[in-house]
């Protein structure tokens, strides 16, 4: 179920303010060069902003990247359904005469993209650990612990394991890789 904001029931909430935790419309929400988000309609909340740094500061694009819990989760789903694939090609060369070249190479590849994005998730997860430690935003910092223990217990050992199999493919040449499915096709061999 969608939160509802709280001074307008009608409305689905887009955040929650960092001071008293109530779901707000857009509306509703503001948000300080920080990237925290405040009530603009109670006066606690607002005294509470002015305490952190001036009112009106724009955030910062970097920091809104960085801190938007929506977009970490589809890059966390996103390494999940890389490491998906990952497993599925590592059973392919069973599944093509043995010849691991192909999904040895496409499976190296593969790794190197979900190591990069677990890399960005981590970064990501420690500087948002930062900042709602300072606002003391209990939320985002349990979404931050999942994803980090997604990437240390999960993601990580998986990518490790995948390029220890796979790294001696990522030097073959795409053309040779290439010629060898033509030669494959012509021959009727699948």
């Amino acid at each position: 179920m969608d939160l509802l904001c709280y001074h307008h029931p009608d409305r689905e909430a887009v955040g929650t303010c960092c001071y008293c935790d109530r779901p707000l419309c857009e509306e509703c929400l503001s948000t300080n060069r920080q990237g925290k988000s405040y009530c603009q309609r109670e006066d606690d909340c607002l005294a509470y902003q002015d305490d952190e740094s001036p009112a009106g500061e724009p955030i910062s694009p970097i920091v809104a990247y960085l801190t938007d819990e929506y977009s970490l989760d589809a890059q966390v789903k996103r390494l999940s359904v890389t490491l998906e694939e990952l497993a599925e090609l590592r059973e392919l060369p069973e599944d093509v005469g043995g010849d691991q070249r192909i999904p040895g190479y496409c499976a190296c590849k593969l790794a190197e993209e979900a190591a990069a994005l677990a890399g960005l998730i981590g970064f990501r997860v420690d500087f948002m650990r930062k900042e709602y430690e300072l606002s003391g935003d209990s939320q985002p910092l349990e979404r931050a612990k999942e994803a980090r223990d997604f990437i240390d217990q999960q993601a990580a050992p998986t990518i490790r394991e995948c390029l220890g199999w796979a790294k001696p493919y990522s030097a073959l040449e795409v053309s040779e890789l290439l010629e060898s499915i033509e030669t494959k096709s012509q021959k009727g061999e699948s």
